[in-house]
């Protein structure tokens, strides 16, 4: 009688754990699919607001670059190679501007009232570079 009292009772202690073994799996199953439900939310969120943001994006990009008030509209594209004349005289160089005398004034006495690294006076005679050898 005790062989099966004893039997009994690895049954009985085999059927709890192997309750407990699935009772704990259908707790690691509920929770990794509220994870999963959970991330598939916050992703189909995330979505959701880059396709906003690339709409209206667009729309901001389409209407100010077509929208300048109070200006003439700009002209419409032509293929490469069939530029006019108009277009050839906007290409032409730029005559240079005269130098501006204060400016070149302002450089000349800066360069005369300074001090060199030594703390010498400017007043030493310049640095003449050494002869060029052309051998």
């Amino acid at each position: 009688m005790t062989r099966v009292l004893i039997a009994l009772a690895g049954v009985m202690l085999l059927a709890i754990t192997a309750l407990a073994a699935v009772w704990l799996a259908g707790q690691l199953l509920a929770g990794l699919g509220a994870f999963v439900v959970g991330a598939s939310t916050v992703l189909w969120k995330l979505l959701w607001f880059l396709v906003m943001a690339t709409v209206l994006g667009g729309l901001v990009f389409f209407v100010t670059s077509a929208w300048r008030p109070g200006s003439a509209p700009a002209p419409a594209a032509r293929p490469f190679g069939t530029a006019e004349v108009r277009d050839l005289e906007l290409g032409r160089p730029v005559s240079p501007q005269p130098p501006d005398p204060t400016l070149v004034q302002r450089l000349v006495i800066s360069a005369e009232a300074g001090s060199d690294k030594d703390g010498q006076s400017g007043s030493q005679a310049p640095w003449d570079p050494p002869p060029r050898s052309d051998a």
